[in-house]
């Protein structure tokens, strides 16, 4: 199975910005001043939309209201946005500036770029700046007097502890804000919460195609101060007098007449034609944000159930936006790594490590920054098996269950590779009554989730619970016949089935499903006698493993049909091996007009026996 979509799609350009931009092409007017207006601090914003050319000077007076700064400086890039604030800052030609050992290759070519060295820090499991190696390397560097903090994938650091440390330190904090537009951070101290970006004296957007604001390339800087804010259009372009054509500025011409003659022009300007496609975007970001969030809950959702995945938890003061997904592999090899990146792409599902020398965010490819390699040892062991996946727009629920079941599916086939035989012990063929069967599965369940991890067996289960999300709906009534510890029921919330109920033999096992908390009651229940449930209460039962070896007697399947809706669904993974010894039975009830079948599909994820699913529709009551 495949995916077949290109992640690397962008957002699509809201048609109103479209037919704007086709406006200004054809009067030729791109240049972020080719408008008569000027500007003081009582003008009229709306009295611009008869100014064809004024587009920037808009959304940079739209884009401040939303981020709440006083002032906004439309650039065309984000790393131009951070070389400007660093300029503005201060910053002089060797100069040590503290930035993210964890970033993109953009934010330490920008110090490079203002002439002044990164100084690096080392990143958490979380991929937030360990706040300790932040206070080691201000005690190191006494000179180190800016900081840039990259939020990066928008993994939000400590912004108030930070925030304190920056200012106990009295280092210039400017935030790099690329990966975190619509990111807040619940203030304990005002007891509110903040944006992201109203921390630092600086912040920087981008709006580069990958973000959530799409112009191809773009950038801002946002700021309360005056002098910054002064500096920053100058800086980025802004001669002679046409600082009166900007609407989001301080309104002293005086400052900007003391400034002009020591600020050079870097020519960094954003033109009318990228702000015209960005306004549009900027009414609708907060429900593109909501959307983000929901594909990423989703895929969060699917990838939790597998224990070599590990997903970071932000820390509870965070709201992110979440444009991308970011996992760490765990207990892997450097080989099944590498195995791991290969299949999921070549099956369509393309991850990058950022720990690796073909990528841009691993900093011993940013040589251009130093003579020799920083140590940041702990950076390195979290970004070697981390891993990054682009989430859009374009996808929507099923190929988000099926970026997920890929995801797994590799993953549990690798850890499969290692095992050399599907048990430690062979399984009976054959059990003397209940009490055996009972003891078996009590004495299995100390090593039964791992055992079944190792030898394949949730390869078959991940391929189970992202089936039937094509047969049932998320909050369809399921009973989990012969749940175990819980591992089906574990996949099946995995994707998004939420009214699980489970009933097995074993009462030790049932005490490890309880703890997983995704059952909505678990009971003991002995197959071939009555079962205690309403007719007609499931919209579903499904039994993996189960039905095999003549453990179970062949009534059982009387109650288990009574129990199913009309149209409820009977999904069982059948033995090969058994020689039809049950799917026999459930053909008589085909016969009987009682099931009809939807399914049967051979699967075969151990080494010693083969397997098929059967899934058959109740159509009617047995007479």
């Amino acid at each position: 199975m495949k995916f077949t979509k290109d992640s690397k799609i962008p957002d699509p350009i809201p048609s109103c910005g479209i037919e704007q931009a086709i406006k200004l092409m054809e009067t030729g007017r791109l240049y972020r001043y080719n408008f008569s207006t000027e500007f003081n601090e009582n003008a009229d914003i709306s009295s611009l939309e008869l100014e064809l050319a004024s587009e920037v000077a808009q959304l940079e007076v739209e884009f401040s209201e939303y981020t709440g700064h006083k002032y906004m400086i439309a650039a065309n890039s984000c790393g131009s946005a951070l070389f400007l604030s660093l300029k503005a800052a201060g910053v002089q030609p060797g100069a040590k500036v503290l930035t993210n050992g964890f970033t993109f290759t953009a934010v330490p070519s920008s110090i490079v770029h203002a002439g002044a060295v990164p100084i690096y820090l080392e990143c958490n499991e979380l991929y937030q700046v360990d706040l300790d190696d932040l206070k080691g390397k201000i005690q190191a560097h006494r000179d180190a007097k800016f900081f840039i903090l990259s939020h990066m994938r928008g993994h939000i650091s400590d912004l108030q502890a930070i925030e304190e440390i920056c200012h106990q330190a009295g280092i210039y904090l400017i935030e790099d804000c690329a990966h975190s537009l619509g990111s807040k951070w619940y203030d304990k101290n005002q007891k509110r919460e903040r944006l992201v970006g109203q921390y630092g004296q600086v912040a920087c957007f981008s709006s580069q195609s990958y973000k959530l604001l799409n112009s191809g390339e773009g950038g801002f800087v946002a700021t309360n101060d005056d002098k910054i804010a002064a500096y920053c259009i100058l800086a980025a372009g802004c001669y002679e007098k046409l600082y009166k054509k900007h609407l989001s500025r301080p309104f002293d011409d005086g400052l900007f007449e003391q400034m002009k003659p020591s600020v050079p022009n870097f020519s960094l300007r954003m033109n009318n034609l990228t702000a015209a496609v960005l306004r549009p975007q900027i009414k609708i970001l907060e429900s593109k944000i909501s959307e983000y969030n929901k594909r990423y809950e989703q895929l969060a959702n699917i990838l939790a159930s597998a224990e070599n995945i590990q997903l970071p938890s932000p820390p509870e003061e965070v709201y992110r936006v979440c444009d991308s997904i970011q996992f760490n592999l765990l207990n892997l090899t450097n080989e099944q790594v590498e195995k791991f990146i290969t299949r999921t792409a070549e099956r369509g599902v393309k991850i990058q490590i950022f720990g690796r020398l073909d990528n841009s965010r691993y900093f011993k490819n940013w040589k251009y920054s130093f003579d020799e390699a920083p140590e940041l040892p702990q950076t390195e062991k979290i970004i070697s098996v981390a891993c990054d996946l682009r989430i859009s727009l374009s996808f929507d629920a099923n190929d988000i269950n099926l970026i997920g079941y890929i995801i797994k599916d590799v993953l549990y086939g690798l850890i499969k590779e290692e095992t050399q035989a599907d048990y430690k012990t062979a399984l009976s063929d054959h059990f003397e009554g209940v009490d055996s069967v009972i003891s078996k599965y009590d004495e299995w369940v100390s090593y039964y989730d791992e055992e079944h991890t190792k030898n394949g067996w949730k390869i078959l289960l991940n391929y189970l619970g992202y089936l039937l999300s094509s047969y049932l709906k998320s909050n369809d009534k399921i009973l989990d016949v012969g749940c175990g510890t819980g591992l089906l029921g574990q996949e099946l919330n995995s994707y998004n089935f939420s009214n699980l109920y489970g009933g097995d033999i074993s009462k030790s096992s049932l005490e490890v499903a309880q703890s997983l908390n995704i059952y909505k009651s678990l009971d003991t229940v002995i197959l071939g006698a009555e079962l205690g449930i309403e007719d007609s209460s499931f919209d579903a039962w499904v039994s993996t493993g189960v039905f095999t070896r003549n453990q179970v007697p062949l009534n059982a399947f009387e109650e288990l049909i009574r129990i199913l809706k009309v149209q409820g669904l009977l999904i069982v993974v059948l033995r090969v091996e058994d020689n039809d010894f049950y799917y026999n039975k459930i053909k008589e009830y085909y016969s009987q007009n009682t099931l009809e079948e939807v399914l049967k599909e051979k699967i075969s994820p151990l080494r010693s026996c083969n397997h098929e699913i059967v899934i058959a529709r109740k159509i009617g009551d047995k007479k």
